[in-house]
């Protein structure tokens, strides 16, 4: 064989990977590395072979199924599935193969060209058929600029990333002013609703167990780290002087389960003596009507309360079996209590008696730390749940009433909706706490900077430094929609509702859903499933309704649930990647958000991209119908 000309190498090497019985490959200088299958964040309305996005190393990595690239079955992952993750000029792409089989040193003399197709792989994804042990083994050279690219050229791909760049850019300086209302995060707190202005909300958080702080009042549960700050946590419930949550709840499942034990012992009376007196039930139907309003997100809590909601509901449909056939025949009637209802019944009262212990140990699924600023330091106070973000007029909000023996230091003012039938109480973050109680804080967590203060996050009591250090993150409300998260900024959210009444509307585009009627006011709601492309999920008690403003029309988001209200700091969210905004209707995605260090990642939208032109001009026509 000739020898190679000058500077032209005979000889390439391939990391060769297997899809089913095939056996591919790609040049190992556009290999950059090889990782097994990490957890993915799915993006909507991308091509259908992008399964999603990852986070490998704080970089936002796009990963492909490449069977479906290929235009081949879907098969399950196994242990030897892998992510290549594959280098073209600089983008980076992962890549979901079979298995890896090895790094392989090719001639150039045995690779051909590709012909016009090979198995239904497209010659477009080939750059060559590398032909080794005399033809016996057949692998095919992939192109990775072909295989990589979603919808565009590189270079049309390159300009809708710089594109998608500078909207993101502009999305992070965007501000929502209105001097005419009060935004504010709402919350429950011993069956009242309070509020703080959303101004003094940095973040909320899930609770976890802090670490206790020794000589600190009784309503000062511990400290937290959080993002290598320290963040004291406040009982809001123990600082108002309430009842803790779990005791509330559990000295209401101790009155219910006693009713119950006592009705149970009366049905025991009733069949075992001869008598003409109708049996009282009645306990059964308010059993029934206790355990259909009692919600909690903890599912070990309600999967309780789902087989006791079993029990109970046997025992009263037998129970109206047998007053039927009271009248008739006393005795059979007795005789199905004795043997079929009652065993029911004391099996849900058994259930009961072991609900109080799982209140306490799972409650804590349902409270959140709410994050906010008390005068310069930051403070996380726990809550029972955090119910919306409202806007509420000025003039509906009122000061608060001067009361005898109360200052009434934390109360700002109270907003008096629907007719004064819904108060809320704002309260001042900045009066929450003495500061000989924010000094005694700060001494007994071994000396270290609280959140906020001056020499962690340069916040001090001045508007400008405040803003500077706002101006670093994006704050943002997360919302579900099956097993991904995602995020509004919160610049574009008027309120956040729970799910009321929607009316369909004749002939209105499929992604509508209907109106519903918002404090007199009607307004469409968009099912953000229908528009993303995700099946179709009945609503239920976690159901919200995020209130936007689209072109000028105050429009509903239907989502599976609100999350939180988060802040990310601005180095922690990237642009989306070009593999899940290439060709695809999906310009309303505006970046990236990692979270916990990149092992959550939120899919940042911008709402006023979430329709077309067309698609707004549908929308308001379907309010005017």
């Amino acid at each position: 064989m000739e020898s190679p000309p000058p500077g032209i190498q005979s000889e390439s090497q391939l990391v060769t990977f297997l899809l089913g019985d095939e056996e591919f490959g790609f040049d190992i200088m556009n290999v950059q590395e090889i990782i097994r299958v990490p957890k993915l964040a799915r993006v909507p309305k991308t091509a259908d072979y992008v399964e999603g996005i990852a986070n490998l190393r704080g970089a936002v990595l796009p990963i492909i199924d490449t069977r479906k690239r290929f235009g081949l079955a879907k098969t399950e992952e196994t242990d030897r599935t892998r992510i290549l993750v594959i280098d073209n000029e600089g983008v980076r792409t992962g890549l979901r193969v079979d298995r890896v089989k090895q790094v392989t040193r090719v001639s150039n003399s045995n690779i051909e060209p590709p012909p016009a197709i090979i198995k239904g792989i497209s010659a477009d994804y080939l750059s060559g058929v590398v032909k080794l042990d005399q033809g016996k083994r057949i692998v095919m050279a992939l192109n990775p600029a072909k295989v990589c690219q979603v919808g565009l050229s590189q270079a049309g791909a390159s300009r809708e990333h710089d594109a998608a760049k500078r909207a993101f850019t502009a999305s992070q300086q965007s501000v929502r002013h209105n001097d005419d209302v009060e935004q504010m995060v709402t919350f429950k707190l011993a069956r009242e609703e309070f509020a703080f202005r959303i101004e003094r909300v940095r973040e909320i958080l899930r609770v976890e167990e802090p670490k206790e702080v020794p000589d600190t009042p009784d309503y000062v549960l511990g400290v937290l780290t959080v993002r290598g700050k320290i963040l004291p946590i406040i009982d809001l419930r123990s600082l108002l002087r309430q009842e803790s949550l779990a005791d509330e709840l559990c000295a209401g499942v101790k009155q219910q389960g006693s009713a119950y034990r006592r009705g149970v012992e009366t049905l025991k009376t009733v069949a075992a003596v001869e008598a003409q007196a109708l049996p009282d039930t009645a306990f059964l139907e308010s059993a029934k009507q206790w355990l259909n309003h009692f919600s909690s997100s903890s599912e070990a809590l309600m999967e309780s309360i789902g087989k006791l909601r079993n029990f109970n509901d046997s025992a009263l449909r037998l129970s109206q079996a047998a007053l039927k056939l009271w009248g008739e025949d006393p005795a059979g009637a007795r005789q199905v209590m004795s043997q079929e209802i009652i065993p029911v019944a004391l099996h849900a009262a058994d259930g009961m008696d072991g609900l109080a212990a799982q209140i306490q140990k799972n409650i804590k699924e349902d409270q959140r730390i709410i994050v906010v600023d008390a005068g310069g330091i930051l403070l996380g106070l726990v809550v029972d749940h955090v119910n919306e973000v409202l806007n509420v007029a000025k003039n509906l909000i009122e000061p608060p009433p001067s009361m005898a023996g109360s200052a009434n230091v934390e109360l700002s003012g109270i907003a008096k909706l629907n007719d004064g039938a819904r108060l809320i109480m704002l309260l001042d973050s900045s009066k929450l706490l003495a500061d000989q109680t924010m000094q005694s804080l700060q001494q007994n967590a071994g000396g270290a900077q609280l959140a906020g203060s001056a020499n962690t996050l340069d916040m001090n009591q001045g508007t400008k430094s405040n803003d500077a250090h706002l101006a670093r993150e994006q704050q943002m409300v997360t919302f579900r929609l099956g097993d991904e998260e995602f995020g509004i900024p919160i610049s574009q959210i008027q309120e956040i509702d729970r799910y009321a009444q929607i009316t369909r509307v004749p002939r209105a585009p499929e992604f509508v859903d209907g109106v519903t009627n918002l404090r007199g006011e009607i307004i469409p709601v968009i099912d953000t499933r229908k528009r993303f492309g995700l099946p179709v999920k009945a609503a239920d008690d976690r159901t919200r309704i995020i209130i936007v403003d689209l072109a000028g029309t105050k429009t509903g988001l239907l989502v599976d649930s609100v999350s939180q209200v988060l802040n990310i700091a601005l180095k922690d969210i990237s642009p989306p990647p070009a593999a899940i905004e290439s060709g695809i209707d999906n310009e309303f995605i505006s970046g990236i958000g990692k979270v916990d260090q990149g092992k959550r990642m939120v899919v940042l939208l911008n709402v006023e991209k979430i329709l077309t032109h067309r698609e707004k001009e549908q929308l308001a026509q379907a309010v005017v119908k």
